[in-house]
Order: C-alpha cells, then structure tokens, then sequence
C-alpha cells in the first residue's frame, strides 16, 4: 500500500497568502529557491501535525478530521513578526511567527492525539511528493515533529523560505477559516492537496 508524507495545516486567508508568496519572492532573488511558495502548489500553511499515512487510512483520518473540525469556528489569529533560525543544515530560513491562542493549542493537540492513531514516523523518499528530489532534513523534520515540534514544542508559523528576513514589526490579524491535509513536499512545503474542510 502506498504510503504519504502528510501535513495536516491551517490555511490563511488570501491576503496572508498572497503576503506570504511576496516575501518569499523577495527572499529567492538572493538565495536558493528551495521553497517557491504559491497558492496551488507549493501553500502558505500553519502546521499542526506531521507524519506519514498509509493510503488506506486515508479516508478514516479525513473522517476523524471532519469531526474535528466541526468543534471550531475560524479563528482570529496574528503575525507577530518575521523571524530567521538555522536549521541543522547551516541553512537560513525564514517565517511568520503566529501568536499561539488556547483555541490555536487546543486544536493542534486534538490533531496530535488523532495523528497518533494514524500516522507514523518512518518517511522516506519515496513517501515525499516528487519533483523536486528530497533533501535529507526533510526527513529529519517529518520523523522528528511529534519530538521537536509538537505540544510543549508547537510554535506556530508560516515558513516563508530559505534565506533571512526580519521584521520584528510585521502585525497583521487574519483569519484562518480552512483545515486541510497536503502531500509533503521537499522542505516540508505543501504541495498536492488532499482534502479540506472549513472550520
């Protein structure tokens, strides 16, 4: 059975994405286009859970995600600013920190603990969507969420691309109104939709 790398995310709204895709021009003029964000192929999100799917758990993880969903209203969050952090490559890479509402943890830990139940941390290349080829940390990143980046470590944000940028000022409030599950990409983007569902 065939098996994904998935991304169950937030979508912002339009503006945001549309903001999200400026800057990450702005960063692939001068460094290496790794991320090449749009609103098709390659979408501005907020991830809350990582890992790898079994194609025929599909549609009972969608189902589960539904009823998730059906608890929540949009949500009003916030950019709190545009940050860079290496990553263990040596690598730049920037994002939008997102303010971390009790509404925004809760629901990622409703995610998780489904997750759980479904997705495992094995990814391998052939799990990641292709073109482009994978990139070794995009492994590392996917294997490792439920360690590093997931309850006490959630940190909320919208990766905007490999290279640095900073604006501690940027605040915008925003709405995001959209659950959906993607097939990763290199660099954990999200590139081929799978599902989605309004909150």
């Amino acid at each position: 059975m065939k098996k994904y790398a998935v991304d169950v995310v937030l979508l912002p709204t339009d503006d945001i994405m549309l903001r999200a895709i400026e800057l990450n021009r702005e960063l692939v003029r001068s460094n290496p286009s790794k991320i090449m964000l749009d609103r098709d192929t390659c979408v501005p999100h907020i991830s809350l859970s990582m890992g790898v799917l079994d194609d025929g758990m599909r549609e009972p993880f969608q189902s589960e995600l539904v009823k998730i969903a059906e608890r929540y209203t949009s949500m009003q969050l916030r950019c709190e600013g545009i940050y860079t952090e290496e990553i263990p490559t040596g690598e730049k890479v920037s994002g939008i920190a997102i303010g971390g509402t009790d509404e925004l943890y809760v629901l990622h830990t409703d995610v998780m603990k489904l997750s759980e139940k479904y997705l495992t941390y094995d990814a391998v290349p052939d799990t990641v969507y292709s073109p482009p080829s994978v990139d070794e940390i995009t492994l590392q990143f996917i294997n490792s969420y439920r360690k590093k980046s997931a309850y006490k470590n959630f940190r909320p944000h919208i990766t905007l691309g490999v290279g640095e940028m900073y604006d501690p000022d940027f605040s915008v409030q925003f709405t995001a109104s959209k659950l959906a599950l993607f097939h990763l990409g290199n660099y954990c983007t999200c590139r081929k939709k799978f599902f989605e569902i309004g909150l």
